[in-house]
């Protein structure tokens, strides 16, 4: 009720958040608040929270993260991604791709955050970078690109550098702070 939803919506989507709390082995509330939280940060409703239960559960499941450090990668990375009309199962790629390598929660959500927002907003330098990879967030008639095109874009520029290439480039596009988890990403297999 806190987040908005009425009795129906709340009656709709208590079966899915019980489902992944029983799942998860983690609490009713902090699941629920975590469902309500990222559902909303991505402009989804609670007609989305089988789906979006669905996202939780299989990043959970497939990548080194939980639920609970899922929903705290989402509280900081949620409200970009949607806005920027990113999915939240691309999103879920990329934070689990990062908890793979150990880089998870809060850290997994705020880098990402910054590494988008530097992106979105570049530097003179960061501009620079980009344009040197031949990198854009949108397609030619300006539509932002899917977050997992945005990956692909970024794995195929970094195949080629060397470890220092990767390194130096990684930080002049996304910063010190998010280098690190957008080279797991950068790196991740396609398998991964």
């Amino acid at each position: 009720g806190m987040a908005g939803w009425n009795a129906e919506q709340m009656l709709a989507g208590m079966p899915d958040v019980l489902d992944l709390a029983a799942a998860s082995g983690e609490d009713l509330a902090g699941v629920t608040d975590i469902v309500t939280d990222s559902l909303t940060g991505f402009g989804l409703t609670a007609a989305d929270t089988g789906e979006f239960v669905d996202v939780l559960a299989t990043a959970a499941t497939k990548s080194n993260t939980n639920v609970s450090m899922l929903g705290e990668s989402f509280k900081y990375a949620a409200p970009l991604c949607g806005t920027l009309g990113y999915e939240a199962e691309d999103t879920a790629v990329m934070l689990g791709l990062m908890a793979n390598s150990g880089i998870k929660a809060s850290q997994a959500g705020t880098t990402l955050r910054t590494a988008l927002a530097n992106l979105v907003s570049p530097t003179k330098e960061q501009a620079a970078e980009m344009e040197r990879l031949g990198l854009s967030l949108t397609d030619s008639s300006g539509q932002m690109l899917p977050l997992l095109t945005l990956a692909e874009s970024l794995r195929d520029r970094f195949s080629d550098m060397s470890q220092a290439e990767q390194s130096a480039a990684a930080s002049a596009l996304f910063g010190k702070e998010a280098m690190s988890g957008m080279l797991a990403i950068i790196n991740a297999s396609e398998a991964d």
